[in-house]
């Protein structure tokens, strides 16, 4: 949403150009300052709240929560031209969320059981970035370079079927049949491994040459991140997307080994609207011995400004090995309109642990996305 289309939005800009006058008017070396193209700057956020109802066999209850696939947000992107062939821009997005889909339980109903009803923000992108014909810098608080490379989705019901399965009902446990926790919950045991997420770091992007474009960057977190990955979109009958990638932070204690991550993700749409998605990714997790994996495939159909998919997920000694945690998944998305999306879904969950009947869990939510 560019900042003239609402009153705030224009309030906000009028500080802005009081501010870049101010700063002109005490500028008196000439020079490249005073002619550069004047800044653009864009507000935008989402909110996305929906119903959840959980059942593990020992309790059930319904959750009003915000969607941690798409969590609510809001944000403000700069770009400008400082010379010829050259932009440079920043980035601030900050998330505050409400009950999170993801670590709700029957413990934990809500925010205020565990905080008093403090809400609070949580960064996202602190970053500036500079680009021309030869790619892309950004330097800051953001996306690794191997950052959603499994979560590839052109199906249509990311939001509520996507590759990360597990932020709908992540937190509700596993119980045996007599009721006694497992101390598994999906968001241990399936999760999709999606390399570093956001940190501080710097990247570097390639331009797009024939539909591929790699990213490298290095940062920190707890220990020192490395990623790389390479990104390809193109068409094949429709549209076709995949991603590839890599990525390792440092051991930060003793016994420890890297945690090493590599795995990616395909999807294709045909122009019919049937369209299949696969992930897969391995972790080397950092207590030694013992690796992790994740993969799902995805079959789906979309119609008009319909779509609906059906997923099956595994997790594989995430929390211990010889751990087999599996989902399967129905989703469905009217998106009516680019800003507004409904969505619902029915999940099933199992846990299959040697000398463990565990009873399964299910999650059924519907809920909605507003863009601006």
């Amino acid at each position: 949403m560019k900042l003239q289309r609402t009153q705030l939005a224009a309030a906000v800009g009028a500080a802005f150009v009081v501010g870049t006058s101010a700063v002109q008017a005490q500028t008196t070396t000439p020079g490249p300052v005073s002619s550069a193209q004047p800044l653009t700057v864009q507000l935008y956020g989402q909110v996305n709240r929906a119903l959840m109802w959980a059942d593990n066999e020992t309790q059930n209850k319904w959750f009003f929560v915000d969607g941690q696939p798409s969590s609510t947000r809001f944000g403000i992107n700069a770009l400008g031209q400082v010379a010829p062939g050259l932009r440079a821009g920043a980035r601030i997005e900050t998330e505050i969320k409400s009950n999170p889909s993801n670590e709700v339980s029957f413990a934990v109903p809500s925010q205020g059981a565990l905080t008093g009803d403090a809400v609070g923000f949580a960064e996202r992108w602190l970053d500036v970035f500079f680009e021309g014909g030869w790619g892309r810098i950004n330097l800051g608080q953001g996306s690794g370079a191997a950052d959603d490379a499994t979560t590839i989705d052109l199906s249509g019901t990311a939001l509520a079927n996507g590759a990360a399965i597990a932020d709908w009902g992540g937190g509700i446990p596993f119980t045996t049949a007599g009721g006694v926790a497992t101390g598994v919950t999906p968001a241990a045991g399936i999760d999709n491994l999606d390399f570093e997420s956001r940190y501080d770091r710097v990247m570097y992007t390639t331009p797009t040459f024939g539909g591929l474009r790699a990213q490298v960057g290095h940062g920190q977190k707890a220990g020192e991140v490395t990623e790389a990955s390479l990104w390809y979109t193109g068409k094949l009958a429709g549209e076709l997307q995949a991603a590839i990638g890599w990525s390792r932070e440092t051991a930060t204690a003793a016994g420890q080994q890297d945690n090493e991550t590599v795995g990616g993700s395909i999807s294709w749409l045909h122009g019919s609207g049937f369209n299949v998605t696969a992930q897969y990714s391995q972790s080397d997790l950092f207590t030694a011995g013992r690796d992790a994996t994740h993969w799902m495939g995805k079959v789906g159909y979309k119609f008009g400004t319909h779509a609906v998919s059906i997923g099956y997920f595994v997790g594989e000694d995430q929390v211990a090995a010889g751990d087999e945690v599996t989902a399967i998944a129905l989703g469905y998305t009217w998106n009516p309109i680019r800003w507004a999306e409904v969505y619902a879904n029915a999940i099933q969950y199992e846990l299959d642990r040697p000398a463990v009947d565990a009873n399964d869990i299910r999650v059924f939510s519907i809920g909605s996305r507003i863009r601006f």
